[in-house]
């Protein structure tokens, strides 16, 4: 057994534990004790939807909501959940419902921007990150900038768009992962293979490793190149990373094209 899977098994059995102790001491709460215990659970979801599994996430809204209807970031993070199984309008209703709760808070209001833009009603998306991109003191300000550059590039407005990605990069850097994707597509656009591959590699980095769009985007911006040889590398360890899903089916459907 790797480290990884050592670390992801104690981080499961810790999670069960505090689940586990949270239902059977539930019964004789009252009070601040009560929000505390909602608060915990809530804790919980949100470390579910970080491994991307929803249903859990779900599970411990649910018992949250039980103990204090209004417990923080109850709405953001079921929001988030929804997001994960791509159920728009149930997202979407929940994420209106946290920003009701905190207009001012930049986090709610870029995932809200996010499920606004996804739904189609990139004008209100617009609206509502544009305060969020703007915070000096919002320390994930390119999250929003970056779904704002997504809106002006389907808008055709790839200048405005550009100085939005090149912002989100210069205040996150190693962790504006889309940001360096998106560019990537502007100098695709261009002709500038190199550029955008060095954009690429960025967005395949450290926290962005598991980014297997970015992955699989490399691997086709180096047939453009002609480099045939990389690119064939590059989509075999696409389907080694990510078996069983569309990317690993992409890359090897990209592979059995190359000369």
């Amino acid at each position: 057994m790797t480290l990884t899977q050592l670390r992801h098994r104690s981080l499961v059995f810790a999670v069960l534990g505090l689940a586990t102790f949270l239902i059977t001491s539930c019964a004789t709460l009252t009070g601040a004790s009560r929000r505390e215990r909602a608060s915990q659970w809530v804790a919980l979801a949100a470390n579910a939807v970080d491994e991307g599994d929803a249903s859990a996430a779900l599970q411990y809204l649910s018992e949250a909501e039980k103990l204090h209807s209004e417990a923080p970031s109850l709405h953001h993070i079921r929001s988030l959940a929804y997001s994960l199984r791509k159920d728009l309008p149930a997202a979407l209703f929940e994420a209106r419902l946290a920003h009701e709760q905190a207009p001012s808070d930049s986090s709610v209001a870029t995932t809200l921007g996010k499920v606004l833009m996804e739904s189609g009603l990139e004008s209100e998306a617009e609206r509502v990150l544009l305060p969020a991109a703007n915070n000096p003191l919002y320390a994930d300000s390119y999250r929003a900038r970056t779904n704002l550059a997504i809106i002006l590039m389907k808008r055709g407005e790839k200048v405005a768009a550009r100085e939005q990605l090149d912002r989100a990069i210069n205040e996150a850097p190693g962790r504006a992962c889309h940001a360096h994707y998106f560019r990537s597509q502007l100098l695709q656009e261009q002709g500038r293979l190199r550029e955008a591959l060095r954009d690429l590699d960025a967005a395949t980095q450290r926290v962005c490793a598991s980014f297997a769009e970015a992955h699989l985007a490399i691997g086709i911006a180096l047939t453009q190149s002609r480099d045939y040889a990389r690119a064939r590398r590059k989509f075999i360890e696409v389907s080694q990373r990510f078996p069983g899903t569309d990317f690993s089916d992409r890359a090897m459907e990209n592979l059995r094209y190359l000369p």
